[in-house]
């Protein structure tokens, strides 16, 4: 009987198998296992380095792309340089000064690039050195622009201006081409520039320096005056005129000079303008004080010297108009220094002449023309040369600043009513009053020469203090015939005026007055009462009264006819109006004693010895 198989022992039976198997596989595996991470190992210690060496190349090779990469670009920036160097070499007068500059930008525009990726290129020596090339070819190129500028600026070189003056032609200015290149050249060193304003500055010390050395040729002769040293001033000797007409012409042109060249930058006009022109204006004004003060110290001869000084000052400050110049200090400190000069010399013309006609020690022996005449008139006329600039500095003077510590109105011929607002009406004014105190002055004179004990009693045609009132008539009548003609040759006449010389008639006829006081003393003689009774007789005693009337009218004509005749009066004019005025002082009265009274005696010719129409033909041929 076959034993029986219990089935749980043959399910562990087959599991055991099982199991054994099992273990037999995982020792084959695990043996299989070490023998792979045995090779595995072994395998990691080959590809280690093989990965490495293979990242190392890859390093290599990016940094040798990066490099042909810098190596490309260096060498496109290079070629783009060296084409822009070429053009630079060939200098602006062969390509032309804008192309020029256009490459100078290209140039510029390629080192801000460089710098702009610097950090980029730090390592790259490639790149810094056409860092440091770019940098030295901008540099030389801008040089090369500033002694162009400088060049364009030395140009014209300094001069005389006197010769252009005498030959009156203009100063020499920049031709267009120049002036254009200037302009472009200031643009670019106003924008391209780290120191835009140093060209500006170069600009202004150049024309500065440059007007100065050509001002330089003028100065010594303004520094000197005619007339400091003894003699008078004659009208344009001083140098000071010249030197002001070329300043003139100096502001004239930096003024266009200026507009010129800052078309484009409107804003620096100004500033340019008046840092050119003050060290001009300081030199200037020094050498007006410098004038000033030989007037000063000499008013009796270089006192007509201010009028041309006031003319100076003013047609400088006329060409400021309208510049920031136009209140400039030094020029208005110089203007006030001369306009008080010029108002005191109004005060100091009429001081003068009365000295000069007191320090007269006798009057002429031909009772002619005095020296203080013909000084004074030739003072007169010479102020008259400087209207203008009398015009200008008689606006704020009146009358009473000039007019002498013992003045009496009456012996003045300025009427009352007469105004005086305007500077014409003041200067015309003056320009009497001076003749005024000249005349007056002479005829005082002449009274305490010819009657030092009496004291004078001018102005005064019907004085009985004067017995010499005809002499000192004539006297005075001759001197104003000089001053007549004086007037009528010169400025005088016009700035006299209407009013001027209606009181140059005014005083004359003065005069003439007291040149027939004889005359009218004559003609007084023959004034009576009524000496015919109503019965148409005369008594013994009136007969004899006007025989002795026409006796002493017959000695007395006879005698002032003499006199008469030693006038030497060579004015036509002055002859008829003598003579008109003793016709009509002496004729009316002598017509109507001797139609009264002819009849009276029995041998009339005894008696009367010039019969009307008589004594009016002596008068006529001693008035030819």
């Amino acid at each position: 009987m076959t034993a029986e198989i219990d089935i749980d022992e043959a399910d562990v039976l087959v599991y055991t198998q099982g199991l054994e198997k099992a273990n037999r596989l995982t020792t084959e595996i695990n043996k299989s296992l070490k023998n792979i991470a045995k090779t595995s190992s072994h395998s990691s210690r080959l590809f280690t380095p093989i990965l490495s060496r293979n990242n190392m190349l890859s390093t290599l090779q990016r940094n040798i792309e990066s490099t042909l990469n810098s190596v490309s670009s260096v060498k496109d920036l290079a070629n783009d340089a060296s084409r822009h160097e070429i053009i630079l070499s060939k200098g602006y007068k062969k390509i032309g000064l804008k192309q020029y500059i256009q490459a100078v930008h290209k140039l510029d525009d390629m080192l801000e690039d460089i710098k702009a990726g610097k950090e980029k290129h730090a390592d790259n020596a490639e790149f810094t050195g056409m860092l440091s090339h770019l940098s030295g070819l901008i540099k030389s190129s801008e040089n090369s622009l500033r002694n162009y500028f400088m060049a364009l600026l030395t140009s014209i070189r300094p001069f005389d201006p006197q010769i252009n003056i005498n030959k009156k032609i203009p100063f020499p200015y920049y031709q267009d081409d120049q002036l254009n290149d200037m302009i472009i050249l200031l643009d670019y060193f106003h924008n391209s520039s780290e120191n835009p304003g140093a060209v500006d500055e170069v600009l202004i010390r150049e024309r500065c320096d440059w007007i100065l050395k050509c001002m330089a040729f003028l100065e010594p002769f303004a520094k000197e005056v005619n007339g400091s040293g003894g003699d008078s001033y004659e009208k344009g000797s001083s140098g000071l005129n010249s030197y002001t007409e070329a300043l003139l012409g100096f502001v004239a042109n930096e003024k266009s000079f200026v507009d010129d060249l800052y078309v484009q930058d409107t804003d620096l006009k100004p500033t340019i303008f008046c840092e050119i022109i003050v060290p001009l204006l300081t030199a200037y004004t020094r050498l007006v004080n410098l004038n000033l003060d030989y007037v000063r110290s000499n008013m009796a001869n270089t006192g007509i010297l201010i009028f041309e000084l006031a003319d100076g000052v003013h047609n400088v400050k006329r060409i400021l108009r309208g510049t920031p110049l136009e209140n400039c200090k030094p020029m208005e400190d110089c203007a006030d220094s001369v306009h008080k000069i010029t108002q005191s010399l109004f005060k100091d013309v009429i001081l003068h002449i009365a000295a000069k006609v007191n320090s007269m020690a006798s009057i002429p022996a031909d009772n002619g023309v005095t020296e203080a005449t013909v000084e004074t008139m030739s003072r007169l006329r010479k102020f008259s040369d400087y209207k203008n600039g009398c015009l200008g500095a008689v606006e704020s003077v009146t009358r009473t600043s000039w007019l002498p510590a013992n003045f009496k109105e009456r012996e003045f011929t300025l009427q009352a009513d007469t105004n005086l607002s305007t500077p014409q009406a003041r200067l015309s004014c003056f320009f009497s009053d001076c003749i005024d105190v000249l005349i007056v002055s002479l005829e005082r004179r002449s009274q305490k020469l010819l009657m030092p004990d009496r004291e004078p009693d001018v102005a005064n045609p019907n004085s009985k203090r004067n017995p010499h009132m005809p002499r000192i008539g004539f006297f005075i009548i001759m001197n104003m015939t000089l001053i007549e003609q004086i007037v009528e040759k010169s400025e005088l006449n016009q700035v006299l005026g209407t009013e001027g010389r209606a009181r140059l008639d005014r005083l004359k006829k003065r005069y003439i007055t007291y040149m027939v006081a004889d005359w009218r003393q004559l003609a007084t003689n023959l004034m009576d009462s009524v000496f015919i009774d109503s019965s148409g007789k005369i008594s013994s005693k009136d007969k004899d009264q006007i025989k002795e009337k026409f006796h002493r009218f017959n000695e007395g004509f006879e005698e002032l006819v003499s006199k008469y005749k030693q006038y030497r009066l060579s004015d036509p004019g002055l002859k008829a109006t003598l003579k008109s005025e003793i016709v009509s002082l002496v004729m009316p009265m002598y017509d109507r004693f001797y139609r009264r009274y002819k009849d009276s005696f029995k041998n009339p010719r005894k008696h009367i010895k010039y019969t009307p129409s008589e004594i009016t033909s002596i008068l006529d041929q001693v008035g030819r």
